[in-house]
């Protein structure tokens, strides 16, 4: 194994715009520039003179003075390369890297300024621009919105790089490592030549470095060494669609122990209420979703979405749509994905996106989030097939693990562009040993699902909220709202601590997409052949529920039923605060809107409410339930 290279001199050196004592503007007409010996050398023309000065580390400059025939001879053989009246470059043999001279019109004076940039290619240039925040208002965080006990020494180690495979380091292409210097296309530099080489690690080490959008291609492995990482740019007009990106390749990777930084805050605005840090004296639904927000505020649903920091007016202030990134990491028509010994922190939106990509393999990463950033999903798998998912540590504000088939890419208001890859259903995933820390689902199957979704496994997984309230809003969620089948899902040995609900699977005909002429028209889809065994929820909230649904809006009933649904070693136990309940005579059915636990209003039963099921069978179940409680464990209905 090789140790990671020493680079001969930082770039933390150099200063631009080029500052000459003595003179604070000017009006340069022309500029060229030469290096001889380290020293580089640049002479101006303007106001009826021409004028020359040098400096040895492109920090300090002497003060202009006239050029004369002696310095004209001097530079007779030095290198260097008269692009224009404006422009001049220079190869500096100490940095490896080509210096690009060039004059700006400066906005502020009537003068003109001289600007620096480094690159190696001639195309990538390290302009040394300062990264400048779109609305550094918004990057407070709260205590509560990270979680503090993550245990990175049981996910996270040290790696040496692996002999014999080239290295493109970028800072061998002009990157700083101060985290505020923008090194976007030090990056770009570093990931094509690894490109074009056919792959290779592009290695980032030494540092903190700023980016914007950025991508890696076929055969790379990014490689953030431990205590370094890369930190997504403050400023929105720095992005595309995602942070860092991987479209149509083969064989990529991403590894080394060091971290991802999203700084997510600036991407939303601040939220109503800061996070709530002591459990709530009582439990209360809303009578069911008929507002976004879960009013009447002393409910449950109230008091989490109140915390969340969107980027649309959730709050009814005025506000304009922020329009952020979708995606932290986007994985997207990749085949050969490996990511692992990771830290994902901060997440623009959602965290890592696998979509429509095959043979990925996540194992060993951790993901930090704040936890009140709307939308920052953990892992979003959609599209993909043959997916496994080991030993990761999730805490993130959104669904922790979330499996979807959407027809296309986007989310409140947010549309991808530029990627060619064909949305279709999800396929063969696996998740093992896995711990999430979630205010929303734990673990999600939807709840876009056009197309469907097939054999998923979930093993020997920890849900949990144990800092902030109210709990988890549910452990285990599998819904299908937009016509697409789930089925053949099993789901054993799962811990849970402070999740409201522990179970919810609900068919609805939300049909989010409309009917599309790639799939066959249908009005609702299916939810069948799940098991799932062995839980045990500590601290739960709310009962479980297993429904399907009956519309009777048209002169004809609809019923949608969910099938073949095995539960079996179900227990649960409550936390026992004060209940406050409101049970309609019959209980919501909930057709056409968004599905999700919290939006049925108040069921008959504390432990599992079953609705519109056929060939659905529960076995060794006990639940625990408030000592207040007046309700029965289990209600079958229809």
């Amino acid at each position: 194994m090789t140790a990671i290279p020493i680079r001969k001199k930082e770039m933390t050196a150099i200063n631009t715009p080029l500052v000459f004592p003595g003179r604070d503007s000017a009006e340069w007409e022309s500029l060229s520039a030469f290096c001889r010996e380290g020293v580089h050398y640049l002479i101006v023309a303007g106001g009826g003179g021409r004028w020359i000065s040098e400096s040895r580390d492109l920090r300090r400059w002497q003060e202009l003075r006239p050029l004369s025939e002696e310095d004209m001879a001097a530079l007779e053989n030095a290198e260097g390369e008269h692009r224009s009246s404006n422009c001049s470059i220079v190869w500096d043999e100490e940095l490896d890297l080509y210096v690009k001279y060039e004059l700006h019109k400066d906005k502020t004076t009537a003068g003109t300024q001289i600007c620096l940039a480094v690159g190696r290619d001639l195309k990538h240039w390290q302009c040394f621009a300062r990264d400048k925040a779109t609305a550094p208002e918004r990057g407070i965080v709260y205590d509560g919105d990270y979680y503090r006990a993550l245990p990175f020494g049981e996910y996270i180690c040290k790696e040496s790089l692996p002999e014999g495979v080239p290295v493109f380091d970028i800072r061998d292409y002009g990157a700083v490592a101060d985290g505020a210097t923008l090194c976007t296309e030090p990056f770009m530099a570093a990931a094509e030549a690894a490109r074009d080489a056919g792959g290779g690690i592009v290695l980032v080490t030494g540092g903190h470095y700023c980016v914007g959008s950025v991508w890696i291609y076929d055969n790379t492995t990014l490689w953030i060494a431990m205590d370094s990482a890369l930190c997504a740019s403050k400023d929105l007009s720095n992005y595309d669609n995602a942070l860092l990106a991987c479209i149509d390749a083969r064989n990529v990777s991403i590894r080394g122990g060091g971290k991802i930084i999203g700084n997510g805050e600036y991407f939303a605005y601040l939220p109503l209420k800061r996070p709530l840090l002591e459990p709530l004296e009582k439990t209360k639904l809303p009578p069911h979703l008929f507002d976004p927000m879960g009013y009447p505020v002393d409910t449950i649903r109230y008091a989490y979405r109140s915390r969340i920091r969107y980027a649309e007016d959730k709050y009814e202030e005025g506000l304009r749509p922020i329009e952020r990134p979708m995606y932290t990491v986007w994985m997207c028509g990749c085949e050969g994905v490996s990511i692992e010994n990771i830290v994902i922190e901060g997440a623009l939106d959602w965290t890592l996106v696998l979509d429509c990509s095959q043979n990925v393999k996540i194992r060993d990463i951790v993901i930090n989030g704040n936890r009140h950033v709307a939308n920052t999903d953990g892992i979003d798998i959609m599209g993909c097939s043959q997916v496994e998912i080991d030993h990761c540590f999730i805490s993130c504000a959104d669904d922790g693990i979330c499996i979807k088939s959407p027809r296309r890419r986007e989310h409140d208001g947010i549309a991808i562009k530029g990627c060619q890859a064909e949305m279709r259903g999800t396929n063969d995933i696996q998740v093992r040993d896995c711990t999430v820390v979630s205010v929303m689902n734990a673990f999600k199957i939807g709840t876009e699902t056009y197309f469907d979704i097939e054999n998923v496994t979930l093993q020997r997984c920890k849900f949990m909220l144990p800092d902030i309230f109210p709990g988890t809003v549910s452990g285990i969620s599998i819904e299908s709202a937009d016509g697409g089948n789930v089925r053949n899902i099993e789901i054993c040995d799962v811990e849970m601590n402070r999740v409201c609900c522990p179970l919810f699977i609900c068919l609805n005909k939300r049909n989010k997409y409309g009917f599309g002429d790639d799939r066959e028209r249908r009005a609702y889809g299916a939810i069948e052949h799940v098991r799932i065994e062995r839980i045990n929820a500590q601290a739960v909230e709310v009962p479980g529920m297993i429904t399907g649904f009956r519309d009777t809006a048209e002169e004809t009933v609809v019923e949608g039923r969910v099938k073949d649904i095995r539960i079996q070693d179900y227990y649960a136990e409550y936390r026992d605060n004060r209940e406050e309940l409101h049970p309609e005579k019959t209980v919501y059915e909930n057709v056409t809107d968004y599905p999700e636990n919290n939006a049925f209003g108040d069921v008959p039963a504390y432990g599992l409410y079953i609705r519109h099921g056929e060939n659905v069978t529960v076995g060794n179940c006990h639940v625990v339930p408030r000592s207040m409680n007046q309700r029965e464990c289990i209600v079958w209905e229809d």
